[in-house]
């Protein structure tokens, strides 16, 4: 390749409102609709929220993980732009990179991209409503033997204040400092969080963490019969614009127990 023929063009994202408006009327939580649903579209819609967790989860659990996720949705999108021979400089203003799919582990989950209000910078939102990573994307094309430019490589910048994990953004859900949810949550409340959130505190993906004050990262006391309390420390980190920044959170909430 042709060194002195790479363009590299970041685009980064200043306003999203209209995306976030796209993605929210477009993909109902089909969980929390109201009206009937029958057993097979509950299941489809479980699923897919499990899918949507998995993915969401895997890109939390430390390096490697974060890693796969990127790769799989870098690799997703740069294939379909490029087999559809698609102008990098109109990439959003169509439909063209809506209602596509990518697949982590055999977890399937909606892969959409849109440009934000400005026109200017594009945004790539993988998950649905409920558990979804959103990134601002960095286009890196370049020249092809027959002058023309094909992506050939995404940056992708997490975008906490859209990510959302449980319905809760992940600025929120992941914060430095504590979250105690024991009086304001019911057990079953938030389970892709609080499971990710105890597979941190036990794997330490992302190194050793123990909050202040705690003798472990991973606390389980009981409260009543068949009702416990939940204290985790965890430390989680993000891709952000060639960093990876991180959090540190100790976590409390209600939980069932034996």
């Amino acid at each position: 390749m042709n060194k002195s023929g790479i363009l590299a063009t970041f685009l980064f994202l200043p306003a999203i409102a209209n995306a976030t408006t796209m993605i929210e009327s477009g993909q109902p939580n089909s969980l929390n609709s109201p009206g009937k649903t029958s057993n097979t579209s509950l299941a489809k819609a479980q699923s897919e929220t499990s899918a949507t967790c998995y993915v969401v989860s895997e890109y939390y659990k430390g390096a490697r993980g974060q890693k796969v996720v990127s790769n799989q949705i870098e690799s997703s999108i740069i294939e379909h732009v490029n087999t559809k021979d698609l102008n990098l400089n109109e990439l959003g203003k169509g439909e063209e990179l809506t209602g596509l799919e990518t697949e982590i582990d055999g977890h399937s989950v909606d892969l959409n991209v849109y440009r934000d209000l400005n026109d200017k910078s594009i945004i790539a939102i993988v998950g649905d409503v409920e558990n979804r990573l959103v990134f601002r994307l960095g286009f890196l094309p370049e020249r092809s033997t027959n002058h023309k430019y094909k992506l050939n490589s995404v940056a992708l910048s997490l975008e906490r204040g859209m990510s959302k994990i449980d319905g809760i953004t992940h600025a929120l859900a992941f914060i430095d400092g504590e979250i105690d949810e024991l009086s304001s949550t019911f057990t079953d409340d938030e389970q892709c969080r609080r499971g990710l959130a105890k597979q941190q505190a036990k794997n330490q993906y992302w190194g050793a963490y123990v909050g202040p004050g705690l003798d472990s990262s991973n606390i389980l006391e009981t409260l009543s019969p068949g009702i416990c309390k939940r204290t985790v420390s965890m430390r989680t980190c993000y891709a952000s614009k060639g960093q990876t920044p991180c959090t540190e959170t100790v976590y409390s909430f209600p939980e069932r127990c034996d």
